[in-house]
């Protein structure tokens, strides 16, 4: 059940991104719903893979789907274009990291048949989460809105001086006459 959900939640976070480049009016509701929802799911997906008949519940065995979750809002936050992305994808990707080197250290067999199920996971989200940090700051933006290159120079403007109400409203008159 868990997988089923994780691959929709996946498969809706691809069409999200998607519609987000042909700037679709509901792509950041997918978007959000999407990310979120596999970042709520890593935490109890670990659960699952790192619980037997032998061992009780305890919350260190949603250690490991931490690291997801947080990439994952990182990668949300970078798609938004909200501040706090560089954060999240940081340690997301150093948590990462760690999970996979502590994956390769595990001695226990049956630790580390469940670790090799979630470095299956791990990797691509690593290679994902190191490019999503890896590109510039308005590279998102600027392949987004690549056809209306007065919004970006205006968001620009606006990030540079959060306090002027001019930028502010000049940027607000362009999404009301040009993107919308």
């Amino acid at each position: 059940m868990l997988k089923r959900l994780e691959l929709l939640l996946i498969l809706l976070a691809i069409l999200a991104i998607n519609l987000h480049l042909l700037l679709w009016p509901g792509a950041t509701i997918i978007t959000i719903i999407s990310f979120s929802g596999l970042a709520l799911l890593y935490p109890f997906l670990s659960l699952a893979l790192f619980i037997d008949d032998s061992t009780s519940i305890s919350p260190t065995a949603m250690l490991p789907g931490l690291p997801f979750s947080i990439s994952l809002i990182g990668i949300l936050f970078k798609l938004q274009s909200w501040p706090g992305y560089e954060v999240n994808l940081l340690i997301g990707s150093l948590a990462l990291i760690a999970l996979i080197i502590n994956r390769f250290s595990q001695k226990d067999t049956a630790q580390k048949l469940s670790y090799s199920i979630l470095t299956k996971r791990a990797i691509p989200l690593l290679v994902i989460t190191l490019f999503m940090l890896a590109l510039p700051k308005y590279a998102w933006i600027e392949t987004k809105y690549s056809e209306y290159p007065e919004y970006i120079e205006a968001i620009k403007l606006r990030d540079l001086n959060p306090d002027n109400k001019v930028f502010q409203q000049q940027l607000d008159s362009i999404i009301t006459n040009q993107i919308h």
